[in-house]
């Protein structure tokens, strides 16, 4: 696999570069060795059993779609296929098997660098979480197309995931310099690293690989009135936040946020997010009451530039 020690040129570089290469992305091993269990009873499984699988690892997910876009004749080429269970059932269980067998592993493709691979690792843990609670809510708030939005969520920060496959060194540039200049903004960093930004690259790269329109609506931070685009905001905000822990400070009104979005009661809330003992006593008010929430949604919106460009890093931007 080729990896790039120096920054390209611009966003429509990296682009490039990236579509080049979407088709052939290697997969985690643990999302092999469970394909590879599921295969002998593959025919007769439904696909939705599959595309859990495929849900676990934001790079089969993007591998998928690509896949399947490009194979399908240019007159039936449309942006509607949203979700892994269509897409599946579009590409065929035998096809699908014969492409995995082509699948290279993450954990070979990056066994010489092992602190990156382990920040690659803690990333798309974060996204599954991340993917995780954008289900739940989507599902508390009964929404059109759920699938989308756990797509949506699962493909957040697949630039990042990119960068850490094939740009390395890149990556641990970019943290340093996070840590060392925690002030500058991120979008600044990132441009002095990558010479584009990240939203930059997914944005376009969306529309290089024909992906479904709704993905770039979905993940789009400035249009946070839309509660589709906010779920996926919150969840992945949420995710990135407990990666530090439950003490992080911003969780609080991480969890009045999604309170306002999905009504659901406080206490209620932690227990669905598996919060511990210490963390419910602490994060819930003396009497158990909710409190009183930080920010309206019209307020998380207009704070979503600022808040959102301090956080895309997470834990691998060195917050």
């Amino acid at each position: 696999m080729e990896r790039l020690e120096h920054p390209l040129p611009d966003a429509a570089a990296w682009i490039r570069f990236f579509a080049e290469r979407a088709d052939k992305v290697p997969i985690l091993r643990h999302t092999k060795r469970r394909l590879e269990e599921l295969r002998p009873t593959a025919e007769t499984l439904n696909a939705h059993v599959l595309s859990q699988v495929v849900l676990q690892d934001p790079l089969l997910t993007l591998r998928l779609m690509v896949t399947l876009q490009k194979r399908r004749p240019p007159d039936l080429r449309t942006r509607e296929l949203t979700t892994i269970d269509r897409i599946l059932l579009m590409l065929g269980i035998r096809a699908f098997y014969a492409e995995c067998d082509r699948m290279a592993l993450v954990e070979e493709e990056l066994a010489d660098l092992p602190d990156e691979l382990t920040m690659l690792l803690r990333l798309i843990a974060r996204l599954r979480r991340a993917a995780r609670f954008a289900r739940e809510w989507a599902l508390l708030r009964r929404d059109i197309e759920v699938s989308e939005v756990v797509v949506a969520a699962l493909l957040h920060d697949i630039t990042e995931v990119l960068m850490w496959l094939y740009a390395p060194r890149l990556m641990s540039l970019l943290i340093r310099l996070r840590r060392t200049y925690p002030a500058i903004p991120l979008e600044q960093l990132q441009r002095k690293v990558f010479n584009a930004t990240e939203v930059e690259i997914r944005n376009g790269l969306i529309d290089a690989l024909e992906l479904p329109e709704i993905l770039k609506k979905l993940l789009d931070d400035h249009h946070l009135e839309n509660p589709r685009t906010r779920t996926v905001w919150l969840a992945t905000r949420l995710a990135r936040h407990l990666a530090h822990g439950w003490n992080d400070p911003r969780i609080p009104a991480d969890l009045d946020a999604i309170q306002e979005l999905v009504h659901v009661n406080r206490e209620i809330l932690l227990k669905q997010l598996g919060a511990p003992e210490e963390a419910m006593a602490r994060l819930l008010s003396p009497t158990g009451e909710i409190a009183p929430p930080a920010q309206t949604g019209s307020e998380v919106a207009a704070g979503a530039s600022a808040a959102g460009s301090a956080d895309m890093a997470g834990p691998s931007g060195g917050e």
